[in-house]
């Protein structure tokens, strides 16, 4: 069949946001922020931690991100000083990153 509605359980095949969330400690690796970059531009958000970076190296990777993000028509949502999620805006959409974030201890 070329047209037809979709059933019900390839409908519920279709992940949610949250399910999709890649975490990781951000290290001093160029290549592997293009490669995070990658992921949020194919759909699968970031979280990511910058404790373990120096303050400057912290600061390039936070803005490298921040820009790409920007530049992706995505949005960057601060958990605490050292971590944040980064993502596309259509990944918000269906409401789980929001949960997600919400269900985050902080203090």
């Amino acid at each position: 069949m070329l047209f037809g509605k979709k059933n019900k359980e390839e409908l519920e095949e279709v992940s949610k946001a949250s399910d999709r969330i890649i975490m990781k400690e951000m290290i001093n690796d160029d290549e592997l922020a293009r490669d995070l970059v990658l992921e949020i531009r194919d759909g699968n958000p970031v979280l990511l931690n910058f404790e373990k970076l120096e303050e400057a190296d912290g600061n390039k990777h936070l803005a490298f991100f921040i820009g790409a993000t920007v530049a992706l028509e995505g949005k960057t949502v601060r958990i605490n000083d050292k971590v944040f999620l980064f993502a596309r805006k259509e990944d918000f959409l269906d409401g789980s990153l929001r949960k997600f974030i919400d269900s985050i201890p902080r203090g």
